[in-house]
C-alpha cells in the first residue's frame, strides 16, 4: 500500500454508501436482536424519517438551493439523490408525476429488498424506505396528506413496490 493511499471520487464516494449500508443493517440487526423485529421495524421507520429529514436539506444546499415547492421539484431531488445517494444498480427509482400535488415513486430495484432477502428476515421486515422520502418532504416544507404507513416489503411479497404520495 502506498503511504498517503489515494482514491478517485467515484471509489471514495461507492466506499461511503455501502459503509454506511453496512453500518445501517448492523444497527437494524442489533436491535432486532436485542429487542425484536417489532422494536427494530418501529426504530427504523422512526430514525429513517429523521434521517431522512437531515439527508434532503444537505441535499438540496449542496445542489444550490432549497427550494423544492412541487412534485416537479421533488422529482428532480430525487433523480439526483438518486445519482448521488443510492446509484444504480442499488436503486432503480422512477418518479411520475400525476398532478400538481401528487407523484408516484416505483422501484424496480431495491437493495434493501434484496438485503433483507439474503438475511433472511424478509417476512417480518416493514419497509423504511418511504419513511425516508417523507423526512425528504417534512424537511422542505412539502408535508404529505397523509402518514406513510408501515408495510411489509412489497417485492418480498411478489408485489410491485409502488406508491402515490401527495402533499398537502
Amino acid at each position: 500500500m502506498n503511504e498517503d493511499p489515494v482514491l478517485p471520487a467515484e471509489a471514495t464516494a461507492e466506499l461511503l454508501r455501502r459503509c454506511w449500508y453496512s453500518h445501517d443493517a448492523h444497527w437494524f440487526m442489533s436491535v432486532a436482536g436485542e429487542f425484536g423485529m417489532e422494536a427494530a421495524n418501529r426504530l427504523n421507520r422512526r430514525t429513517l424519517r429523521a434521517f431522512g429529514r437531515t439527508e434532503a436539506l444537505r441535499l438540496a444546499r449542496a445542489l444550490g438551493g432549497e427550494n423544492v415547492d412541487s412534485p416537479e421539484g421533488m422529482a428532480r431531488l430525487i433523480a439526483a439523490g438518486r445519482r448521488l445517494l443510492f446509484p444504480q444498480p442499488g436503486m432503480d427509482v422512477q418518479v411520475k408525476i400525476i398532478d400538481g400535488r401528487s407523484y408516484e415513486v416505483s422501484f424496480q430495484r431495491c437493495f434493501v429488498h434484496e438485503k433483507i432477502q439474503r438475511a433472511g428476515m424478509g417476512d417480518s421486515y416493514v419497509c423504511a424506505v418511504f419513511d425516508r422520502l417523507q423526512g425528504w418532504h417534512d424537511a422542505l416544507g412539502l408535508p404529505l396528506a397523509e402518514e406513510v404507513p408501515a408495510l411489509p416489503c412489497a417485492k418480498v411479497q411478489g408485489k410491485e413496490c409502488r406508491r402515490l404520495l401527495t402533499i398537502r
